[in-house]
């Protein structure tokens, strides 16, 4: 089993994302797959827990620490992608600028993950690049590059409050389609 804590889009953001998920699928077929999961920004790939009842507690005390923060969306970007049961695939996504903040709140869930549990690897732990997936699934790589090259002309520079942090929940390690869900959102508290 795995799990990751993410930072949960707020309406404004969760129908940004559905749009401009719904001009991905008419260009190039790309699915919905995305709608499984709300539109969130990862602060770690998915990762092996030792159970559900344990990151929750963790989850339930990291959460005391972390503010509302502003996000700045930067570019659509797309690549390969084999995340879905191990399928070759595609991934379109939005770029998030990495802030001082969010570097500083990713560092601390790292250190706090090994501190509990002892290393938690996961998928580009060393070099992560902050990103808000909209779309990703079973279709062809080439459906998201046909998707991406009419997409990327529009502009994606806007900022974003987020309000609520999320965990979630993997019951299969390949995360198979229909075998993750968010399992829990909590609102965080205001930034000064």
């Amino acid at each position: 089993m795995k799990a990751t804590v993410v930072l949960i889009a707020d309406d404004e953001v969760e129908n940004y994302g559905r749009k401009i998920l719904l001009e991905a699928h008419r260009i190039g077929k790309v699915g919905f797959e995305m709608t499984r999961l709300p539109f969130h920004v990862s602060l770690k790939q998915p990762f092996v827990v030792p159970s559900l009842e344990e990151i929750e507690g963790f989850f339930d005390e990291f959460i005391e620490n972390v503010s509302s923060i502003e996000l700045n969306f930067e570019e659509l970007v797309v690549y390969p992608n084999n995340a879905l049961g191990g399928e070759p695939s595609g991934c379109l996504s939005i770029r998030v600028r990495k802030t001082i903040e969010l570097d500083h709140i990713q560092k601390d869930l790292f250190a706090n993950l090994e501190n509990r549990f002892g290393p938690c690897p996961a998928p580009f732990d060393d070099n992560y690049i902050f990103h808000m997936t909209v779309a990703i699934g079973k279709a062809p790589y080439e459906n998201y590059e046909k998707a991406y090259d009419i997409l990327c002309k529009n502009n994606y520079n806007r900022s974003f409050k987020f309000h609520k942090m999320g965990l979630l929940y993997y019951d299969n390690d390949n995360i198979l389609p229909g075998t993750y869900f968010c399992y829990k959102t909590v609102e965080l508290k205001q930034s000064k």
